[in-house]
Formats: structure tokens, sequence, C-alpha cells
């Protein structure tokens, strides 16, 4: 037994000399075996939650109707989409976020009818979305698991009924126009 006991001894001294000299090598390694774990993880998370989250599907999808009538210009669709986009990326402090219910009435509120939500809808189009809001620019993107998401799928994953008033206004603004919220 002492004989295994000193080729264990023996291996691990070797192993923690080879570390010394290549911190390097440990280090990136280390990085690569987190990053993989982090995206197996969060991978599994996404399919997890498409599993107890079914209501929520993998693209909402409507008839989308037609912009005729609208009372807002391409650029208030495009200012519109954006303060969306905004407000559902809330980041009230560097380590928190959520979602700007506020904001997301007031542009709702601004929103006279079906045409209106539609030429916004467009201005949207698809934004990548991780489950709780846009992934992080750069490097750290790479560290995220994203999909890119329409209008309908952001804001039916960011508001719940127990948002009150501005969950009433935004699903029947989204039904009117012919998409399932």
């Amino acid at each position: 037994m002492s004989k295994i006991v000193d080729k264990a001894k023996k291996g691990l001294e070797k192993t923690g000399e080879a570390v010394k000299k290549n911190k390097t090598l440990l280090l990136i390694v280390g990085s690569v075996a987190v990053y993989s774990i982090y995206k197996i993880v969060s991978n599994t998370t996404s399919a997890v939650d498409d599993i107890f989250n079914p209501d929520i599907d993998n693209e909402v999808e409507g008839t989308g109707g037609s912009t005729q009538g609208a009372s807002i210009s391409n650029q208030q669709a495009t200012n519109y989409a954006q303060q969306l986009l905004d407000a559902m990326n809330y980041n009230p402090c560097w380590i928190c976020y959520g979602t700007d219910e506020e904001k997301i009435l007031a542009v709702f509120q601004r929103l006279k009818n079906t045409g209106d939500f539609i030429k916004v809808y467009n201005a949207f189009g698809k934004k990548d979305y991780n489950g709780y809001n846009s992934p992080p620019d750069g490097i750290l993107a790479n560290l995220d698991s994203y999909e890119p998401r329409n209008l309908v799928y952001w804001l039916k994953s960011e508001l719940e009924p127990k948002d009150g008033d501005v969950y009433d206004i935004v699903k029947e603004r989204v039904e009117l126009a012919g998409f399932t919220f």
C-alpha cells in the first residue's frame, strides 16, 4: 500500500512542479474548462426553461397585420422600438438588470392603433435575447447564450400579469395586432 501512496505523492509533486512552470498554460486550460462548463449549463438551462415555460414559444408568430392607418412616422417607430429595448435592458446599477415597466407603458400609451404597433414591431426587428435582456457586447458576448427574438417575444418574456396595467395594455395591443401573447 505504501508503494501506491509514494507513487501518488511523486505524481502530485511532478504535477505541482509542472503547474509552477506553466502557469499561463494552466490559466488557459482553466479558462477553457470554466467556459465549457458555463456553456453546458446555460444551454441546459435554456432547454429546461423551454420545457417548464411552454407558454413562451421559441418564436412568437402572428399575422403581423398592416401599418395602414398608422399615426406615427417610421422614425418615430424606430425611436419607440429603441425605447422599448432600453426599457427591457433596464440597468439601474452596474450589477443589476430588470425591466422598466413605466417606460414600456409610456411607449404603448403613445401608440394609438394597431398600425402604430406594427410599425414599432417592424422597426424592432429581431434582437439578441438571452432570457433576461440583451447579451453583453464584445468578448463577453461569447460567454452568453442568446437567440435573435422579435418584439412580441421580448415583451412576453419581460412582462407578467403581476405587472398590472402595463401587462394588460401591452397584451391587448399585441393581440389586436394578430399576435399571441
